[in-house]
């Protein structure tokens, strides 16, 4: 048996599903549940902050926040998805398809999609794989119509500038598809309180990405790659 591991169909997780994912995004909701609840018994009634996630095509991430996070997080903070800014907002350069696309339809889903004038897919680029992709998952597009979710973009250099800051100030390596999300958290921060809760969603780990992030660096210096 097989089963897409993606977000692009009517229902994002199906309550009729083969595989072990479901039982993995049922714990995630229960770990997100608990955590709102530590977090607003530590600060009180009211909980003030954000919500930081990557936004992408292919994987859960909207459906663990959307669902887990949920009326918790609409009401008592804000939900921000951050897209792939990758070199800059000119096609081909980027893909971050709020910033630059226009809805669209793609592999039969109607949903926001970099596209040219004559509605042909454009190329993208990002220094995540797992964001280089031209269309968003139709609950992103629905999240942002109704106003339940922001997004913003971030660039490869600051994805990778938040990569090193987590390892270098907390040991841990970030997928980079998750130091997106950092590194608008990283930029927005001094916008908040002092007793604000800014919750990251770190979605994998970066051992997988160190070759990339190595390679992007030494480009970026000039440096020749080994």
């Amino acid at each position: 048996m097989f089963r897409e591991e993606g977000d692009l169909g009517p229902a994002v997780r199906p309550l009729v599903e083969i595989g072990a994912a479901y039982g993995s995004r049922n714990r995630s909701c229960r770990l997100a549940s608990k955590l709102f609840e530590y977090l607003g018994g530590a600060g009180g009634d009211s909980l003030s902050g954000a919500v930081f996630d990557i936004e992408r095509a292919h994987l859960a991430v909207v459906d663990d926040h959307g669902e887990a996070l949920g009326a918790q997080a609409e009401a008592a903070a804000g939900k921000i998805g951050v897209e792939a800014g990758g070199r800059a907002i000119e096609p081909g350069q980027h893909a971050a398809r709020f910033a630059g696309g226009a809805a669209g339809v793609l592999q039969g889903t109607r949903t926001w999609l970099l596209q040219d004038a004559d509605g042909n897919v454009e190329p993208t680029h990002s220094v995540s794989a797992g964001l280089d992709y031209a269309a968003v998952g139709p609950e992103h597009a629905w999240l942002r119509e109704r106003g339940r979710a922001s997004y913003a973009h971030v660039s490869d250099a600051e994805a990778l500038d938040a990569f090193q800051a987590l390892a270098r100030c907390e040991g841990i390596l970030p997928a980079l598809e998750s130091s997106h999300a950092i590194a608008h958290a990283l930029r927005v921060a001094k916008g908040f309180g002092r007793d604000a809760v800014l919750l990251v969603n770190l979605s994998g780990r970066g051992d997988k990405d160190v070759q990339s992030v190595e390679q992007a660096l030494a480009e970026a210096a000039n440096v020749p790659h080994r």
